[in-house]
């Protein structure tokens, strides 16, 4: 009976997931909360630890609070995802918990809480592996084009005043590698990794393009 509870919480809040981020850019739309969903999933089985019901939920909620999407006026997420919960019957200690990963996963807000259960440390990890590698510069593009941001701006990668999307590798996604918590990512992000530096290498590549007769 608990099972089938919770697989009826489980579609709950995927239905919940959809209707919340219908709105945001497809990298950070359904399609990321379930890849994110599935990772944190994998990474709980393979290092044991952390209750894997609580680390689905907050994996399928961990965007829902993205201030890049939000609105002026809009309803707390907190109060969203606490009366969302409540309604499906899921008890106040996992509802907190679920919360707290919700609000202090991002990349911006980490630093801000010293509480990291195993739950945060997989959803966190499985967030971060889904921004780098092949899909994470699919999505870096994506997100550029939908905030109409350059593509590059030669001799400003990495600075403060870069808003361009290669000058996002260096701000964040470059970053990821070593900030992963659990062996598993570790060891998953090494190989994305290299994905980025081989997509750098022939961006930059191409950009500077001179022609054989040119030499």
């Amino acid at each position: 009976m608990k099972e089938m509870n919770e697989n009826q919480i489980i579609i709950g809040v995927e239905d919940f997931a959809k209707v919340s981020t219908n709105e945001f850019d497809s990298g950070h739309d359904w399609w990321h909360l379930n890849r994110v969903r599935n990772l944190a999933l994998h990474l709980q089985q393979a290092e044991n630890i952390g209750n894997r019901f609580t680390i689905e939920i907050a994996a399928l909620l961990h965007d829902i609070d993205d201030k890049k999407f939000r609105k002026g006026g809009d309803v707390v997420a907190e109060t969203l995802i606490s009366d969302m919960l409540q309604e499906l019957g899921v008890g106040e200690g996992i509802t907190q918990e679920v919360i707290r990963i919700n609000k202090y996963i991002s990349f911006s807000s980490e630093a801000k809480t010293i509480i990291k259960s195993s739950e945060f440390l997989i959803v966190q990890d499985a967030d971060r592996l889904d921004a780098i590698g092949a899909i994470g510069v699919a999505r870096a593009f994506n997100y550029g084009g939908f905030r109409n941001n350059a593509i590059y701006i030669p001799d400003s990668k990495g600075s403060e005043k870069d808003a361009s999307t290669i000058g996002h590798f260096y701000d964040k996604l470059l970053k990821l590698k070593d900030m992963m918590n659990t062996p598993t990512a570790k060891k998953l992000a090494e190989k994305r990794h290299i994905i980025l530096e081989q997509f750098l290498n022939k961006f930059y590549e191409e950009w500077n393009f001179a022609s054989p007769d040119n030499h």
